[in-house]
C-alpha cells in the first residue's frame, strides 16, 4: 500500500505544496510501521514508529506529468546501516516537517542493508512516479 498522508494531499489541493520547488527527503524505516493519515509531522511518525533508518540526500528532478502524476529523480539514501531491513519509506517536505507519501509495497522491500547507499527509484511503470493526487 503506498498512500498520501490527508495534510500532503490538501496543500497539493489548494497549492500549498509546490512540488515542483519543494525540498522533499525519503526516510527508510525498519520493522512494521504503524500508519496514520492523519499525522501531520515527521514527529508523529518517528513518536510512534522510532527514528528512521537513513535519511536521503535531496531529491531532485521534481516533475509531473499532463496527467498528474508526480515524478523525481532516483532518490539516493547514503550508507544505510547493516541492521534492520527496510521495510518502508516516508517522503516528506524536509527531514523533520510535513510527511507526503507513506510507501510499505515497493519492489525489493523488505530490503537487506549492507552500509552501501540505497537507490529509491520511482515506478517506471508509472511514468517514473510516485503517486497522482
Amino acid at each position: 500500500m503506498s498512500e498520501i498522508y490527508d495534510i500532503a494531499r490538501r496543500s497539493l489541493l489548494i497549492g500549498a505544496l509546490p512540488w515542483l520547488t519543494t525540498d522533499l527527503v525519503l526516510s527508510a524505516f525498519g520493522g512494521t510501521p504503524l500508519f496514520d493519515p492523519t499525522h501531520d509531522s515527521m514527529a508523529d511518525i518517528i513518536a510512534i514508529n522510532g527514528a528512521p533508518l537513513g535519511t536521503s540526500l535531496a531529491v531532485t528532478g521534481n516533475g509531473a506529468t499532463a496527467d498528474g502524476v508526480a515524478q523525481t529523480d532516483p532518490i539516493v539514501i547514503p550508507a544505510v546501516p547493516i541492521g534492520p531491513d527496510v521495510t518502508w519509506f516516508v517522503l516528506a517536505v524536509g527531514p523533520s516537517t510535513m510527511p507526503v507519501l507513506f510507501i510499505d509495497d515497493a519492489q525489493e522491500l523488505p530490503f537487506v542493508p549492507n552500509g552501501l547507499d540505497l537507490v529509491v527509484s520511482p515506478d517506471w511503470a508509472y511514468q517514473q512516479g510516485w503517486f497522482r493526487p
